[in-house]
């Protein structure tokens, strides 16, 4: 059997072919212009407010009472265990977790809702200082953006002591050194390992770990930490084991 020749494209096939060709350049194109002028535009309404961010930070904790709390101040198994369980690659990503962002994406997507976060320390930060807690997608896409630029133009050890000051850590204590004297009675530079890795498992549910309220949660929290702190190799496992059989000298 002889094979069939394919028909010949017609002059209005070929016609509507290209037309489609050049309107779909047009708006790519017009997307791209679109997206850097509402990029550019974002940028300068936001710069100027990011450039006073420590001044927004020092505002929340004077609003709570609190005393600023310098980072060469605080126990240096605090940050430890915090950056441990709420952003493994603080020190090394710009602001951002891609890994983080495409997990809660997924999870967002298969429970049809806003439930996972994928948050970072700075987007913590900015957050806290700078949005609102509404889970929607454009508060998600200028925390995203904000995060970037907050890394621009901070150092990481800027970024953390204003997250340390300005996290709310249960039991109406913001910060670390708040949080230190309210759980514990002392000051954030003499928090142990045991202690440090209780308060940095609080941010992510404050009333729920809170050890006051909830002690075997608080507990469990705890082993998390000092789990992901093992993980990252900050300590051993016997180490670990010990702290989290210390005893808790809550108030």
């Amino acid at each position: 059997m002889v094979p069939e020749k394919p028909l010949d494209e017609t002059s209005s096939q070929r016609t509507h072919r290209q037309h489609f060709k050049r309107s779909a350049a047009k708006w790519a194109l017009a997307a791209g212009v679109s997206g850097l002028i509402g990029l550019s535009a974002f940028y300068a309404s936001n710069w100027r407010a990011l450039e006073h961010l420590p001044q927004l930070a020092r505002a929340h904790t004077a609003h709570e009472r609190v005393k600023w709390t310098r980072l060469t101040q605080v126990s240096p198994w605090f940050p430890k265990a915090l950056i441990a369980t709420e952003d493994r690659s603080f020190y090394t990503n710009w602001g951002i977790s891609f890994q983080g962002i495409a997990r809660a994406a997924l999870v967002d997507l298969q429970t049809g809702q806003f439930t996972q976060g994928g948050s970072t320390i700075t987007q913590e930060l900015v957050r806290d200082l700078m949005l609102s807690s509404a889970k929607t997608i454009p508060r998600k896409v200028s925390g995203i953006l904000l995060s970037l630029m907050t890394t621009a133009l901070y150092s990481k050890q800027q970024i953390l002591t204003m997250f340390i000051n300005e996290v709310y850590l249960g039991d109406n204590a913001y910060g670390v050194g708040q949080a230190a004297q309210s759980y514990f009675g002392i000051t954030a530079k003499h928090l142990n390992l045991p202690e440090s890795a209780l308060l940095a498992g609080l941010p992510q549910l404050p009333s729920v770990y809170d050890p006051l309220v909830n002690y075997k949660l608080a507990k469990l929290r705890q082993l998390q930490v000092l789990n992901g702190m093992v993980r990252d190799h900050m300590i051993t496992h016997q180490q670990a084991m010990r702290a989290y059989r210390a005893p808790l000298p809550l108030k």
